[in-house]
């Protein structure tokens, strides 16, 4: 905690020379490193088993994880509560977020990688819910999960979710979808607190016996754009490790927190923050993709073999 000291000293001394302090002091605690977004539903991490019509007849859809919402601070020990729930299955994530704390991001992101999971710009949707509601109440099964299907159109991945999304293995978005960053923003709560503290003077120096808190209130909380050297450094080694192009991080700064840098499919790939040009629906059904081979190859269908041409018979008289 940083403490910044405004004295204002009652100073009781006895004849013993034993003293009591008591300092008023501006209190300011770690600031909440977040993105900018207000409101919203807090993100939610449900299990999915595929009902695609390529693949419902068969039984074999795959499975992933949606992630809709906001990143709230709790939002890590969703995701971990049910990845280790799924025993150490690596299913591809879909997200669709407005974004949130950073700090949870990114903690988030180093899961995701230490799993070696994937994750799509998407939006998952169950039969059982209306349109306008892909995922309800209705479609949950008693342990949580859910049957549905993955599309891109209108999903976004906004402020603090590239930094989510930067954890995957493999990172696609559809150009349905949207990706965008813009300023962090900090938030600085402000408490005022009061010691007490209790010292004697030695050879004319002061020598703190004890020192308690008698009272403290809250005074106030602001917020700034302005990364200092610490939380800069963080960011950019936070990408390092990801693998992502520090450039990155001139694009959040550069833009205003009421706003939102939209990164085009190519521009994000040239950035490293995607891995390929793929979509949702491609990276889930990519699920028994072989070593190098792409998203987009390895989710399209088989194409049916040509037909064998047959020489016409002769029939012999």
């Amino acid at each position: 905690m940083n403490f910044r000291f405004f004295p204002q000293f009652a100073v009781w001394c006895r004849q013993t020379a034993l003293c009591f302090l008591t300092a008023l002091s501006l209190l300011v605690p770690p600031p909440a490193f977040a993105g900018a977004t207000d409101g919203g539903k807090p993100m939610e991490f449900l299990l999915v088993h595929g009902d695609m019509a390529k693949c419902r007849a068969e039984n074999n859809c795959p499975d992933w994880i949606s992630a809709e919402g906001q990143i709230m601070p709790d939002s890590p020990k969703k995701l971990q509560k049910l990845l280790k729930r799924l025993g150490g299955q690596s299913l591809p994530i879909v997200v669709n977020s407005p974004g949130g704390d950073v700090r949870a991001a990114m903690e988030m992101a180093y899961a995701i990688r230490t799993q070696k999971l994937s994750v799509a710009v998407g939006r998952t949707r169950s039969r059982a819910c209306p349109y306008a509601e892909p995922i309800c109440s209705a479609a949950l099964a008693k342990d949580g999960s859910i049957k549905g299907e993955p599309f891109s159109a209108g999903a976004i991945c906004f402020s603090a979710c590239p930094l989510f999304f930067a954890g995957g293995i493999q990172r696609v978005y559809s150009p349905f979808a949207l990706l965008g960053v813009h300023q962090i923003t900090t938030t600085y709560s402000e408490v005022r607190v009061q010691y007490r503290t209790e010292y004697e003077m030695v050879g004319g120096k002061r020598k703190v016996i004890s020192k308690r808190e008698i009272g403290r209130k809250f005074v106030g909380k602001y917020d700034t754009t302005k990364l200092d050297k610490a939380q800069k450094a963080r960011l950019v080694k936070f990408l390092d490790k990801m693998g992502v192009d520090r450039s990155l991080v001139d694009l959040m700064l550069g833009t205003e927190p009421n706003g939102i840098h939209l990164i085009p499919q190519m521009d994000a790939l040239k950035l490293k923050l995607t891995t390929e040009l793929a979509a949702a629906d491609e990276l889930v059904l990519a699920h028994d993709c072989k070593d190098k081979q792409s998203i987009a190859d390895c989710a399209a269908p088989a194409s049916p073999s040509p037909p064998v041409a047959v020489a016409p018979t002769m029939a012999g008289k």
